[in-house]
């Protein structure tokens, strides 16, 4: 098998290991408390991968002591926000409802660009963004616009959609990441950084006090979670970015509301509805209206 197939492949095993993370997340919702399972999954991981980074971490430490506070925001949104805020959103929220929120990444990410950093939206950007926007609002309001005027919304899509906000500021300001940096020690001192986070709420109790049950189904959960896709989901993606780029690669974060969809279905026996269909066709729209690039002009010389 050729090297591109092969990182073909790897880019969908990184996205149905990603989208499994919805589905075991939800299927122990009423099992583990959200804080116990983000804590004890980034801890597994945080063991597993401590032997084969801490090195390069030492290697690099001159390159991120002078910007640590700004890897102290990329640690805190990405391993200590992102996955307990959607483990808190799973508790009342539906797998794929969560799935496609998280397609949304894309179009918050242009939107945050041009509010931070003053970036450009193309006025076809703009259209994108309220497109995908209404497809939230379609998910938010289960398809009945009545929901928004009550104001009775989900409580776990409003925990997912803060997920999707931090993890979308945590994509954004990447741009922090030193120049030279190794991946797998900048992945390193995120989890570090996370996991110590997630300890001071966790560890007291200030939060929730429920202990870990060690149940075939719960440490199984927490192994998923912790080695699949905190790890070889990543060396996955990596290895698919490595070979076909980064724009061809982003094109299969696509499949992730897809297979969590399926997987739900299949797995926890979640019923699709037409809302979830349209909210789909919303967002998958707007934000390929979002971000294809812009056609440059054929030039036609003349002889």
């Amino acid at each position: 098998m050729s090297s591109q197939r092969w990182a073909i492949l790897f880019l969908i095993v990184a996205q149905l290991l990603w989208a499994g993370n919805f589905v075991v997340g939800r299927a122990v919702s009423t099992e583990i408390a959200p804080l116990t399972l983000s804590f004890w999954r980034w801890t597994l991981a945080l063991a597993c991968l401590l032997p084969f980074t801490v090195a390069s971490l030492k290697k690099d430490w001159h390159l991120f002591q002078p910007v640590i506070g700004k890897m102290i925001i990329l640690g805190l949104l990405s391993v200590a926000s992102f996955n307990t805020l959607l483990y808190f959103g799973l508790q009342t929220t539906a797998a794929t409802n969560a799935a496609l929120f998280n397609s949304m990444i894309p179009v918050i990410i242009i939107g945050l660009s041009f509010v931070f950093f003053g970036d450009r939206i193309r006025s076809i950007q703009a259209v994108g963004i309220v497109i995908s926007f209404c497809g939230v609002l379609t998910l938010l309001v289960r398809g009945h616009p009545e929901n928004l005027l009550n104001l009775t919304l989900n409580k776990g899509d409003l925990f997912v959609l803060g997920a999707v906000l931090s993890w979308s500021l945590y994509s954004l300001l990447l741009r922090w990441k030193p120049t030279g940096a190794s991946p797998f020690s900048f992945i390193l001192l995120n989890v570090l950084i996370g996991e110590a986070a997630l300890a001071m709420l966790y560890l007291p109790g200030w939060i929730e006090s429920t202990p870990l049950e060690m149940t075939t189904d719960n440490l199984l959960a927490v192994f998923y979670a912790g080695v699949p896709v905190s790890i070889v989901a990543f060396i996955c993606w990596n290895e698919g970015v490595k070979h076909v780029g980064a724009s061809l690669a982003g094109q299969f974060i696509h499949l992730l509301p897809v297979f969590a969809a399926t997987l739900a279905i299949l797995l926890l026996g979640e019923k699709p509805e037409i809302y979830h269909a349209v909210g789909a066709v919303l967002i998958g729209f707007g934000v390929w209206l979002s971000v294809r690039k812009k056609r440059k002009p054929v030039v036609v010389s003349s002889q």
